[in-house]
């Protein structure tokens, strides 16, 4: 299948509320209706991600490049923790502690390491799977007992007097594998019957409304029983799940114009650098909401579109060129 543009903006559109989210928490602008926005809609953000990995992933399969592809991420992953070393490094902290903060991953970068043990997950599925149609099965069954059981550890956490910790439920295998595997299917889904068999756009983003809605309700009920916390209870995985299912489908089946290859750098940089940008506004007593979020947005964009200018010079390794190829395709 030829690219899918819409996609592109979908994901700096996500990236987008990532630095939202960490500018709220991070600046201390947890207000009602911060609360309501966040748990409501940006909450969607990481399993939206996760779903497009998994959607992505599918082409990498089908070329034989997973190998490549998990070699990449683990890379990348392991980069960017030693390039935010100086602040999630605790000079009191134990071996045990520092290998445990690698697994799972630090600060923001917790969503790699989930990313690279749900493709894992992914890709042992489906290789011992005998055949296609018990590959998607299995994917089906694996997916909603992952998310049933992130669900049910959060809510053990949650209403329980057990204290969980965030990274029992918050990982590879309860959060992005079960979505990722849904993005994976839906892939698997467009190959044999294309988008046209899909409802339309205009339906899709209907359906997309109305769970807003629903989401936001639940925010409120959220707000109203837990108080004006980031510690929120479970979501209802209903409308979780389908609000993110439904916005996916929704931006595939809208009409987008080609876009700028270089937009898929652009929502890798804003997400891995844009901690550092908050970091470094609050550092210089820039907390205001209206200064956090563009600097995060815009510096990762402005560096972004600057290393593409350079990887086109003819003086670069090559080996370097290739690194950031500038087509993709699923």
């Amino acid at each position: 299948m030829t690219r899918i543009h819409a996609v592109d903006l979908l994901k700096i559109l996500i990236a987008s509320c990532v630095v939202w989210a960490h500018a709220v928490l991070l600046g201390g602008h947890i207000t009602p209706t911060n609360y309501l926005i966040g748990q409501g809609l940006v909450r969607n953000a990481v399993p939206c991600f996760a779903l497009i990995s998994g959607f992505l992933y599918f082409g990498t399969r089908a070329k034989g490049n997973t190998r490549r592809w998990l070699t990449v991420l683990t890379c990348a992953y392991l980069f960017w923790a030693l390039v935010y070393l100086p602040i999630w490094l605790d000079g009191t902290m134990s071996m045990r502690a520092l290998l445990g903060n690698l697994v799972f991953g630090p600060i923001h970068l917790w969503y790699m390491a989930a990313l690279i043990l749900a493709v894992g997950m992914l890709h042992a599925v489906l290789s011992f799977a005998p055949n296609e149609d018990a590959a998607h099965r299995w994917l089906k069954i694996t997916a909603v007992a992952g998310i049933l059981c992130g669900f049910s550890l959060q809510a053990v956490d949650f209403f329980s007097p057990l204290d969980l910790p965030l990274n029992a439920y918050r990982n590879g295998a309860f959060l992005e594998y079960p979505y990722a595997a849904i993005g994976y299917l839906i892939a698997a889904k467009l190959r044999r019957e294309g988008l046209e068999s899909l409802p339309r756009a205009r339906t899709l983003w209907l359906i997309v409304a109305g769970l807003a809605v629903l989401r936001m309700g639940e925010a409120l009920l959220s707000l109203q029983f837990a108080g004006l916390s980031p510690a929120a209870p479970p979501e209802f995985p209903p409308l979780a799940v389908g609000f993110i299912i439904a916005l996916f489908l929704a931006v595939l089946r809208s009409p987008v114009p080609p876009m700028p290859p270089a937009l898929g750098l652009v929502s890798m940089f804003i997400y891995f650098l844009h901690y550092l940008v908050l970091l470094v506004m609050l550092y210089l007593g820039l907390n205001q909401m209206w200064v956090m979020v563009p600097a995060g947005i815009v510096l990762p964009t402005v560096a972004a579109l600057v290393l593409v200018r350079l990887l086109r010079e003819p003086m670069l390794p090559r080996l370097l060129r290739n690194a950031f190829p500038s087509r993709h395709r699923w």
